[in-house]
């Protein structure tokens, strides 16, 4: 309810009280003073009357005294006879009558309304109009103080769907203003305070011909050599890719790439080691290969971790974009390997590395590549397309619990089949489809399999990634809506998914997209946040109700406190604007204890609940699969 309008209609409804009383009164007042002078009037002329009977004058020497008598009558109750005279006529008139002695007089004259009836047209009108001036000056006088409250509660009404609009009222005259833009000024600065000291604490969580390096003719032949050695063999190979160099030989100057080529490389010549025949090469204008034998897992990961690190370090011009430095693809190796594979298994996790953003890297998991997946990116289009072209997409469902163990939804992980038996990971595709810009069909393909799937008595959510690809291509976008219109009951049930890296960098760009799915109800949830570091102004152009903290923040949180640290500085942001937090990756009971104990509203992980092959039915309870898993 808006309190100018109803103090505006009260004030309405007494001042038309007031002007009806006002009106009223007047009224009154003229008929009574009206009604008197007639009487006068008439009293006038009947003592006229006598006066000439006294004198015993004849008729005809009657005469009217005012314009308003109109006739005259004397009777005489004795003999009955009776004497008249008329002076005039009137559509409306009155009588009064008079006794004396013998005689009855009647006075005949004009009524209160014929005889003023100009006079009371005259005085309403003049009335009514001094009362409109009156009124009209009055609110103007009031307006000038009034416009302000008004505007306070047209802001407070936009203010109520939009916590970040502007705070628009520069008079300064009056308190209640004052102290409300002064409020208004301490809430947004809180809010870009709690941002700042959420993305410091972000910063505290985480990490050529000139070079007379090797090429990649030289850096293969070396692996085939270390492939064909009699005793152990095995070890990595890591393909860093430096997005930076690109853009620095497109805008910038010969010497600023001849200068930035060298500081990479010197960073990566650190790990070269002739004990461990360690090898450096320069495969492309813009990626090196680094072949370290017998490292296990651990110490591939350390030195992936402080290479981005040292890159990151390295002085961009000023129109680099210091979130894509550096990316890394590794690939671990053993005797059974060929170069083909270990070269096409580190340029696919390379494309997944890029496929999740800013700087990184990725390593595909032991034995998660299937030998009919080794293929060069020439193949991949066809495994792709004869996939969607022939349904060879399937899904299954993770549960997602909330902190009573009860299921708040289900994440779709999507496989698609290669048309031999096998069957390939959605990590493993999409960013080769990424490459082959087939994100948007694949998407699509999904969210049919998933609206299908959807039981009509299971009100359970789903939750679907969405990839950047997919919401910045205006086809796609607009297939979506049309989607969404077509199955209303079940958007109510979707969840999109969308990486935290790519909404920061596109925010305001998807804000017109996200608000127009909006009105079929489907929520958003932002997903690896925390895995980058990025402030959270993106949450002021989109409005989101989940957050899900990536794995790495996840990972032995009961035993992080820089970690725990970054989740509450979360949470304060979250609280702000209404949006629950959830958390990727659990795999202990003390870390279900732990963010429990935070407020983290919902947790998913293969120790909670491993992926299954149907919707299991809303608010369930799920008994925790824990360690002993089959997967």
């Amino acid at each position: 309810m808006q309190i100018t309008r109803t103090i505006y209609s009260l004030l309405l409804k007494h001042l038309a009280g007031i002007f009806c009383l006002a009106i009223v009164v007047f009224n009154v007042s003229v008929f009574y003073f009206a009604n008197s002078s007639l009487d006068r009037q008439s009293k006038a002329q009947y003592n006229y009357i006598l006066h000439l009977h006294k004198l015993d004058l004849r008729a005809e020497a009657l005469n009217a005294l005012t314009p308003d008598i109109l006739a005259v009558k004397v009777i005489n109750k004795d003999t009955g006879l009776s004497k008249s005279k008329v002076f005039g006529k009137s559509w409306h008139t009155a009588q009064d009558v008079y006794q004396y002695d013998k005689l009855t007089i009647l006075i005949t004259r004009k009524s209160v309304l014929s005889g003023y009836f100009g006079h009371w047209v005259l005085f309403n009108l003049s009335f009514i109009i001094i009362l409109l001036v009156a009124l009209m000056f009055s609110h103007y006088d009031v307006y000038k103080h009034w416009k302000y409250l008004i505007q306070l509660e047209l802001w407070a009404a936009r203010f109520a769907k939009n916590n970040k609009f502007k705070f628009y009222i520069k008079n300064k005259d009056y308190q209640l203003i004052n102290s409300i833009r002064e409020l208004n000024k301490q809430r947004v600065d809180a809010q870009k305070g709690g941002q700042k000291a959420d993305h410091f604490i972000r910063s505290q969580t985480f990490l050529d011909s000139s070079t007379s390096l090797g090429n990649r003719l030289y850096f293969e032949h070396r692996l085939d050599s270390v492939l064909q050695q009699d005793d152990k063999v095995y070890g990595a190979v890591m393909i860093i890719h430096y997005g930076s160099l690109e853009v620095v030989k497109e805008v910038g100057t010969e010497q600023e790439m001849q200068d930035l080529l060298l500081q990479f490389a010197d960073i990566l010549k650190n790990y070269v080691d002739d004990t461990a025949q360690s090898i450096l090469s320069r495969i492309s204008a813009t990626e090196f290969a680094l072949l370290l034998p017998l490292v296990g897992g651990d110490e591939v990961e350390k030195i992936a971790i402080n290479v981005l690190r040292m890159s990151q370090k390295v002085r961009l011009p000023d129109y680099v974009d210091s979130n894509t430095v550096c990316h890394i693809g590794v690939d671990m190796y053993d005797v059974d390997n060929t170069s083909f594979q270990i070269m096409a298994e580190a340029d696919m996790a390379l494309r997944a590395a890029q496929l999740h953003g800013p700087s990184g890297w990725f390593m595909y998991d032991s034995g998660e590549l299937p030998a009919s997946e080794i293929r060069g990116s020439v193949r991949w289009r066809t495994t792709i397309e004869n996939a969607l072209e022939f349904n060879l997409f399937n899904m299954s469902f993770q549960p997602v619990v909330n902190g009573n163990m009860r299921i708040n939804h289900h994440e779709v992980l999507a496989r698609m089949g290669d048309g031999k038996g096998e069957s390939i990971s959605a990590k493993v595709f999409l960013p080769m489809a990424k490459k082959c810009g087939l994100i948007p069909e694949i998407d699509k393909k999904i969210l049919s399999l998933v609206v299908s799937s959807l039981e009509p008595n299971s009100p359970s959510p789903i939750s679907v990634n969405i990839h950047i690809d997919s919401w910045l291509n205006r086809e796609f976008c607009n297939w979506l809506l049309q989607f969404l219109k077509q199955y209303k009951e079940s958007a109510k049930r979707l969840i999109f998914e969308i990486s935290e890296y790519e909404l920061a960098q596109h925010a305001r760009k998807l804000s017109s997209v996200f608000a127009a799915i909006r009105r079929f109800n489907v929520q958003l949830m932002v997903d690896q946040v925390g895995l980058y570091v990025l402030e959270t102004a993106y949450l002021d152009y989109i409005q989101v109700e989940h957050l899900k903290l990536h794995q790495s923040i996840v990972h032995r949180i009961n035993e992080t406190p820089e970690n725990q640290m970054f989740i509450r500085s979360l949470q304060t942001v979250a609280n702000e604007k209404s949006i629950s937090i959830f958390a990727m990756g659990v795999e202990s009971e003390q870390e279900i204890s732990t963010l429990k104990r935070m407020g983290v509203k919902g947790l998913q992980g293969h120790y909670i609940k491993r992926p299954v092959d149907h919707i299991l039915p809303a608010n369930d309870v799920v008994e925790i699969d824990g360690d002993n898993l089959d997967l």
